[in-house]
């Protein structure tokens, strides 16, 4: 049996959308079993007193230059929403924890949404429509969301990441092995490959 391979994210992280452009065929390529888990990174960083790293100007002009190039090098399309961000991605994180079997192709589309075609994704009327344009139920999604159940579903699944170590995203775990960030997607899969320290 392959490796488990737990992916949390936020649809408001570029480097979660540049992840999951990969991840998928990264799993394959290793015979890993990909579990996706959608947090919330505003409570990732209030648990730990993080911050974007677009709130100090030299690492801000770094970092566009640098999420470009990564795009580039993935062939996948990015456009930095600057009118629209930082967005507020509860409401987004909240409809995904309670999608069901509609999770990965939903986290797919709200990413590119936002990281591609500049759609507010904080905007719940913007959300249903996404969903809807996936063929699903947004008014039903949105309904979920609002429940106790999913709202305490995204809050465990926020504290259990911080619990064991994430500080932001993406965070990927290979059990108690954290790889933080789009950039050490290289490196998770020489681990998981034959040979490496956590192939199975």
């Amino acid at each position: 049996m392959g490796a488990l391979i737990e992916l949390f994210y936020d649809v408001g992280s570029p480097y979660s959308y540049l992840a999951t452009t990969q991840i998928e065929a990264l799993a394959t390529r290793c015979g890993a079993t990909l579990r996706w888990r959608p947090f919330f990174l505003g409570g990732v960083f209030k648990a730990v007193g993080g911050s974007s790293l677009l709130s100090v100007a030299g690492k801000a002009r770094w970092m566009l230059r640098d999420l470009a190039a990564w795009a580039e090098l993935y062939d996948v399309p990015f456009a930095f929403p600057a009118a629209i961000f930082p967005p507020n991605t509860l409401l987004a994180q909240r409809v995904l924890t309670g999608a069901g079997d509609a999770l990965v192709p939903l986290t797919h589309a709200l990413f590119r949404a936002y990281w591609a075609a500049g759609r507010n994704v904080s905007d719940a009327r913007v959300i249903g429509a996404i969903a809807g344009e996936l063929g699903l139920d947004g008014e039903a999604l949105l309904a979920r969301a609002a429940t106790v159940e999913v709202k305490d579903a995204l809050r465990a699944t926020t504290d259990e990441a911080v619990a064991r170590g994430a500080f932001g995203a993406p965070s990927l775990f290979v059990g108690a092995e954290l790889y933080f960030g789009n950039d050490r997607l290289t490196m998770l899969e020489r681990d998981l490959a034959p040979g490496g320290r956590l192939a199975r």
